[in-house]
């Protein structure tokens, strides 16, 4: 993990999951802010409390996608502010999550972080082995084309498998794209206990597509 401390705060300022459009409230990388369930057709948006965001299934797995599939971790200093010690994108993801309520201590000592490979290391484009329930599960955050392809289903808003509408999705991420936003996919693939390690075919396909988040 590097121990740069990045203060030109990042901030994810939307998400794109479960077919839903969400806000993200907040300034810097405090955990203080909240999340917004956004109707782009009504022009209305409707604040989400802890509860309602658990309910979202895609967003919820989005986001903890972020901690998990992460190197870097916030800590607030004696100034009171809150500074990323490694990366800056990094740093957005977490904040983003901890306005919903998750915490990336908690979650890192539920599910450790088993292995990881980098895709990219310019974007963060990365994967991340990880315990859970069903045996071990990898996390994937990168571009879009990178992740895309390689999907053929997605997590609805009620957390079923469904066929990924990828047209949808390069859409979605290209709006947010022309609002100058720095667009990230995540994924996950569900894999087998007796996994230990990561490489190039893990992620080559049958990746579940969780959501975009825009970032600036």
């Amino acid at each position: 993990m590097s121990s740069e401390q990045y203060y030109d705060n990042l901030i994810v300022q939307k998400i794109y999951a479960g077919r839903q459009h969400y806000q993200v409230n907040g300034l810097d990388y405090s955990p203080e802010g909240y999340i917004l369930e956004e109707s782009p057709q009504e022009s209305k948006c409707w604040l989400l409390d802890t509860k309602k965001v658990y309910s979202h299934t895609a967003l919820r797995e989005c986001l903890i996608a972020g901690i998990l599939c992460n190197d870097s971790h916030l800590q607030e200093n004696k100034a009171g502010q809150w500074i990323v010690n490694g990366n800056s994108v990094e740093g957005a993801l977490i904040a983003a999550a901890s306005k919903a309520k998750l915490n990336q201590s908690s979650l890192q000592q539920l599910m450790p972080k088993l292995a990881t490979i980098v895709l990219a290391s310019r974007c963060r484009s990365m994967a991340t082995l990880h315990p859970n329930v069903d045996g071990k599960i990898i996390y994937i955050k990168g571009a879009p084309e990178i992740i895309l392809p390689r999907a053929q289903h997605m997590v609805d808003d009620s957390g079923k498998l469904v066929e990924l509408d990828s047209e949808r999705v390069v859409i979605e991420a290209e709006l947010m794209i022309k609002e100058g936003l720095q667009v990230l996919a995540f994924a996950k693939k569900q894999v087998p206990t007796e996994k230990t390690s990561l490489n190039q075919a893990d992620l080559e396909s049958r990746l579940v597509f969780l959501g975009l988040q825009g970032i600036t």
